[in-house]
């Protein structure tokens, strides 16, 4: 009985001396951004063509009642050139656990042909899958971190390998 007590003693000291160990390491955090997809607008779109950029998501098993989130962002002309990111929780809030590679993405700008007063909505991207790829590596005794090891787009037939590319450029 005295052993066992010794030895349950002995479990709850090592325990606890391991748990202050970890309480004194400071770890890393995440890249936010590492499974980031950045948009670019080529420079022949105007900053009016870029004051109302619409994306829409739609899941990527398709039913008769799909239908897509949108979002709409409205933009002045100061931020008529930047860049958008897609993110697990941006610029759509994240369900559940799913991720960029849950969904196919379509970007819309509003023209304006022929300098028409009603604007036309116009398809100028269409991403039908993102991959991702990642792994959880100890950078410590106590911590475990994500990096980001492969980004792949999926453009109208074509593969792009985003982990070369710092942006995808939208073609007008």
């Amino acid at each position: 009985m005295a052993n066992l007590l010794s030895l349950r003693f002995s479990a709850l000291l090592l325990a606890l001396g391991l748990g202050g160990c970890c309480a004194n390491d400071v770890c890393e955090s995440d890249d936010p951004l590492a499974d980031a997809v950045k948009l670019r607008f080529s420079p022949n779109f105007t900053v009016s063509d870029l004051d109302t950029i619409i994306i829409q998501r739609y899941p990527k098993r398709f039913t008769a009642t799909t239908r897509p989130e949108n979002v709409i962002l409205l933009r002045n002309s100061a931020q008529a050139r930047d860049s958008i990111l897609l993110n697990n929780n941006a610029p759509f809030a994240r369900v559940g656990n799913t991720n960029l590679g849950a969904y196919r993405y379509v970007v819309q700008y509003l023209a304006h042909p022929n300098n028409s007063i009603r604007p036309v909505t116009t398809n100028v991207l269409v991403i039908d899958s993102i991959r991702v790829q990642g792994s959880y590596y100890n950078s410590s005794a106590c911590c475990t971190n994500y990096r980001n090891t492969g980004k792949t787009a999926f453009i109208q037939g074509k593969t792009f390998d985003l982990t070369q590319l710092p942006s995808l450029e939208i073609p007008k």
